[in-house]
């Protein structure tokens, strides 16, 4: 039988954690209809009712150690028993120095590694894998994967699909535990230099671009890194009890769906209440998900994500 990489580790997350800006914009209700371009990127109904910005205090670094401090919360940890903390984020990235150590150092966890990865919208994902490859070959027990990404500020104001966009922080504790317990199975990222140009934001401030080609790309690279993680561990869609993707779009969503045979009423994304959030979109629905009951401990959760560079990849885990 086939195994995923992670099974029987004992990796698993022990809490997760969310921060959205105070501030919260309605969708006007009088958008007008899609243009042909604009509707092969984002779909005719942007699926999204509001969405948070984040005001001048609420930085990256900010919203990225509230997120922190409730994920150690749920876990019921202490900053200074996390031994890594693997910081995601691309909308606000720097040349040095890099965010992750000044928000372990916020948080106050002084003795982890800490350092930031990228990967776009594939974050999380990269993040946790990232993470679970450290904690396997260092000896360590805990980490702490943030993710803090500003998205309204790369969509170009005044255009129907800057109401996509939202800002916010996720988080998640993974901790080892005794082999052979329920948790994190498999993982998988991808990367496709042929995608390079398919979405773009160039220059610290430049807006993001895409070709209308994004949904296609997208639901057909994250659908082969379903089928890695689905392929290795033996199981077929409908074995997974939820899917929990990075929403991207509805048009991304819809395709993704078609792609896997996903059945709808088992994915869950909070693109409608709070946007796109980039690599903070799935932290942050498993925080909300969780916190609400929504998702339950012992099931089984398939994760995919893609995004600009461009990447793809899934996780597949057992709450």
């Amino acid at each position: 039988m086939s195994r995923g990489i992670w099974e029987g580790r004992g990796i698993a997350f022990g809490g997760f954690g969310r921060y959205f800006p105070e501030r919260c914009e309605e969708t006007p209700a009088d958008l007008p209809a899609a243009p042909e371009q604009e509707a092969a990127i984002l779909g005719a109904s942007l699926g999204v009712d509001r969405r948070h910005v984040a005001n001048e205090d609420e930085t990256i670094s900010f919203m990225a150690v509230e997120a922190g401090r409730m994920a150690l919360r749920d876990a019921g940890l202490k900053a200074d028993q996390i031994d890594l903390v693997v910081f995601s984020s691309w909308s606000q990235r720097k040349y040095a120095p890099e965010d992750g150590p000044s928000i372990a150092l916020r948080l106050g966890a002084r003795r982890a590694l800490a350092f930031d990865v990228c990967a776009a919208c594939v974050g999380f994902v990269h993040g946790v894998q990232t993470a679970a490859s450290l904690l396997s070959s260092h000896g360590w027990q805990r980490a702490l994967v943030i993710c803090s990404d500003q998205f309204t500020q790369r969509l170009k104001p005044g255009r129907r699909g800057s109401y996509v966009g939202g800002d916010g922080a996720g988080a998640a504790v993974l901790q080892v535990g005794p082999a052979g317990e329920p948790g994190l199975r498999d993982s998988v990222v991808l990367s496709y230099g042929e995608h390079a140009g398919v979405s773009k934001a160039r220059g610290p401030n430049g807006w993001t671009v895409s070709l209308p080609s994004i949904a296609e790309v997208a639901s057909a690279t994250a659908g082969e890194a379903v089928d890695q993680v689905l392929g290795r561990a033996d199981l077929k869609i409908s074995d997974v009890d939820w899917v929990l993707p990075h929403p991207g779009s509805t048009r991304i969503g819809e395709r993704l769906r078609e792609r896997i045979g996903a059945d709808p009423e088992r994915v869950l994304t909070n693109l409608r209440h709070r946007g796109q959030t980039t690599s903070a979109s799935i932290p942050t629905a498993l925080s909300e998900f969780t916190e609400s009951g929504k998702l339950r401990k012992g099931e089984l959760i398939l994760a995919p994500a893609a995004g600009a560079g461009w990447f793809s990849g899934a996780l597949l885990f057992q709450l």
